[in-house]
């Protein structure tokens, strides 16, 4: 049952229930029906029966007896007589244009019926393609039918309603497209879903040599940064001239370093012997590939239970990230290549983000590698490839990585960082897929994992041809969040610029659950607002603000009317994109999880 509120009858205490008639505020039953459908919003629902048709022109005989004339948005063969249920697609100056809701045709015996009169099979594919047909508006004659089944049968792997709404909506159609648009209608598309998985991934192929791990460094993070190396140099000065001078001539501090660097070095030479097949390195820059780790496969998996929050932690504090004691660990790792004492106490006060400490060890190992030879050299060549396996270094690495991949909020509304930051993730992930095939990993999960990743972006980019949309893979509450941003636009009725707004924002909230907003406005700037709630609990909530909310709207030179209702019908966003074939001039859609 839908219950709707209208604001402007909440001191009465007014409830309508909206479920079993039009859906119309209580503030308009005064009038015939036939007057309150040219106040409806685009989108509401209402039941007619035909009473004459003539060509897109309609007349409808309403339940009390009013008849209204409105424009049909789709054609579809109807017939006067008929009582079925239409949606509104536009409303403006008095004039209504509907479009029918198909379901009520799709009786099997109709279905049968057409695929009779074009000679194709009755079975489920074939009647699965016929109703995706009908409900988007399309013609179901003989050639229409054998058009279409010639390109279902193309795809034989992809549901007929997916190839159905691809060719209604204008998306290309291609084995790549078809496979993420049903990624899509499955409600598996979100990237920030994803990103832990592959920011994971790629920190443990980070971790089989000191090359690999710069090379990946460098396409998610950027080069090391300059100002953190000369910090750490003039810090190692300093410990230097501070270091006490032992009898023999070297510093004790030095000493110590050399002790629990021996000993990282023999467990680390040991593990390396008993892993053959590892990724090596020669003296060059050419990454040399032991015969068996052409067929290796890197699992994408996480590192250990972060300590606060869990796979998807992605933050700019070391204390959100690591227990004290994981920070100690790490200070110490860092100490045994070089890093002063004065700077590792900086990551176990948490003074350092978790960047600036990844940066930090990048310098150390860059330096060391350019000032040691010798036996020197080797032993801290062993330290490096000793801290790169350890988790502590790994969950660093996957934060950053994930940082690269993920928004952030106050990015959104700026248009230019929004479309820099998918122009980066799609230039990354093709440089990081020629390390993974360079590396012998270009058959694994984590390569299948970035390429769909790339091909989700692709694909984003295919549907804009039709209707603005993008993903909001967020950075919020230090956590990877996922969010959508879609504008349903015809771009073609577009231009006609009647003045006519309708918007839909979709949150998933934490306290308030699931909420959508229907927004529409006309060109007089008139503003209706409509809140749907799945959380019955929140119903009286929501509606206490609401005259706070059209007060707000009214200041700034809008004429606001808003209701509330419950309506525990839930459908995913895909759903809402791909389903419903509107023809509605622009929807906008946003879905985030808050922490409301």
């Amino acid at each position: 049952m839908n219950i709707r509120v209208n604001s402007n009858l909440l001191n009465n205490n007014q409830i309508s229930d909206a479920s079993q008639t039009q859906q119309v505020p209580n503030s308009r039953l005064g009038t015939s029906l036939a007057a309150q459908i040219t106040e409806l919003n685009v989108g509401d629902v209402f039941t007619g029966k035909i009473m004459d048709l003539n060509g897109q022109t309609l007349q409808l005989l309403l339940s009390d007896k009013s008849t209204i004339n409105a424009k049909l948005a789709n054609m579809m063969r109807l017939q006067a007589g008929q009582t079925m249920s239409f949606e509104v697609t536009s409303n403006a100056g008095g004039k209504v244009q509907l479009t029918p809701l198909y379901a009520n045709l799709t009786g099997e015996n109709q279905v049968a019926k057409a695929l009779g009169e074009a000679g194709l099979p009755y079975d489920a594919r074939s009647s699965e393609m016929v109703k995706s047909m009908m409900e988007q508006g399309m013609k179901i004659d003989a050639d229409s039918l054998l058009n279409m089944a010639r390109t279902v049968n193309n795809y034989p792997d992809a549901a007929p309603s997916s190839i159905v709404n691809m060719k209604a909506l204008n998306i290309p159609l291609d084995p790549v497209n078809v496979q993420q648009f049903e990624i899509y209608r499955n409600n598996a598309h979100q990237i920030a879903e994803h990103v832990s998985g592959i920011a994971s991934g790629f920190s443990e192929v980070a971790g089989e040599s000191p090359l690999l791990n710069n090379m990946l460094l460098n396409i998610f993070v950027g080069e090391a940064d300059p100002e953190i190396g000369e910090m750490l140099k003039e810090a190692k000065a300093v410990a230097q001239e501070e270091a006490p001078v032992v009898e023999n001539g070297e510093t004790a501090g030095a000493e110590t370093a050399d002790k629990a660097g021996g000993e990282a070095a023999v467990a680390a030479e040991n593990a390396e012997a008993a892993a053959q097949g590892e990724t090596a390195l020669n003296s060059g820059d050419r990454i040399v590939i032991p015969e068996k780790a052409e067929q290796a496969d890197v699992r994408v998996v996480d590192s250990p239970k972060q300590s606060f929050y869990g796979d998807n932690t992605v933050t700019d504090s070391l204390k959100e990230l690591y227990t004290p004691e994981e920070k100690e660990q790490l200070a110490s790792e860092l100490e045994k290549l070089g890093v002063p004492k004065s700077l590792t106490d900086k990551i176990r006060n948490d003074e350092y983000t978790p960047r600036e400490t990844l940066q930090l060890a990048r310098n150390a190992i860059s330096q060391g590698s350019e000032s040691l030879s010798g036996d020197e050299l080797q032993q801290f060549t062993a330290n490096v490839r000793h801290i790169l396996k350890e988790p502590v270094y790994s969950r660093l690495v996957k934060n950053e990585i994930m940082d690269s991949l993920l928004m952030k909020p106050e990015d959104v509304t700026d248009k230019e960082k929004v479309q820099e930051y998918f122009r980066r993730v799609v230039h990354d992930t093709a440089k990081a897929a020629e390390v993974l095939q360079s590396s012998g990993h270009g058959e694994t999960t984590l390569a299948a994992a970035n390429q769909d990743l790339h091909d989700n972006i692709d694909f984003m980019n295919q549907m804009n041809q039709m209707f603005t949309y993008m993903q909001m893979p967020l950075k919020m509450a230090s956590e990877a969040q996922h969010g959508d941003l879609y504008i349903y636009t015809n771009k073609k009725k577009l231009a006609s610029g009647d003045g006519n707004v309708s918007a839909l924002l979709h949150l998933d909230m934490t306290h308030l659950g699931t909420l959508d907003v229907h927004v529409s406005m006309n060109a007089e700037k008139v503003v209706n607002t409509h809140f749907i709630l799945q959380n019955e609990e929140m119903l009286d909530f929501i509606a206490e603000h609401l005259p706070e909310l059209d007060e707000r709207i009214n200041r700034r030179g809008y004429h606001m009317r808003s209701d509330v209702s419950l309506n525990s019908e839930k459908k995913t966003v895909p759903e809402i994109m791909f389903d419903k074939g509107k023809n509605t001039k622009l929807i906008q859609y946003t879905s985030f999880d808050a922490k409301a």
